[in-house]
């Protein structure tokens, strides 16, 4: 099976970005947890406000890592906004209809909805 150059530079990019998720992921955990575990904030809350933080980290990596190219801040925001509200409404249905704990649902969430995420923001933010 022969991968062409084209289709192998974007599967490098996506890892890149993955990389990124994950890094990016690492620090909403960190907040959500120390959010709801010691300042007591309803699980949903912290979320939210980790995901306010992400948006300002995922544009820098994006723009100087995966895509090496200066995107658009207000439509990234806007994109990563309508994500984050999938995302947030995800782990939402995960944690209070399926009952999971509030951390797997988070990750379970985010690598479902990073390839949406990757198609959105390579096509509309960073071309």
């Amino acid at each position: 099976m022969n991968i062409s150059l084209e289709a192998r530079q974007d599967l490098y990019k996506y890892v890149k970005f993955l990389f990124g998720g994950g890094l990016s992921l690492l620090l909403n955990l960190g907040i959500t947890y120390v959010l709801t575990e010691v300042f007591q904030l309803w699980h949903m809350l912290s979320f939210a406000i980790a995901l306010g933080c992400e948006i300002f980290f995922l544009f820098a990596y994006h723009s100087f890592v995966t895509f090496r190219k200066s995107g658009k801040f207000w439509l990234f925001a806007i994109v990563i906004i309508c994500i984050s509200t999938l995302n947030w409404l995800a782990v939402y249905l995960l944690t209070e209809f399926l009952t999971l704990p509030y951390l797997i649902a988070i990750v379970l969430a985010a690598g479902v909805i990073s390839v949406l995420n990757y198609g959105l923001n390579k096509r509309l933010v960073f071309r």
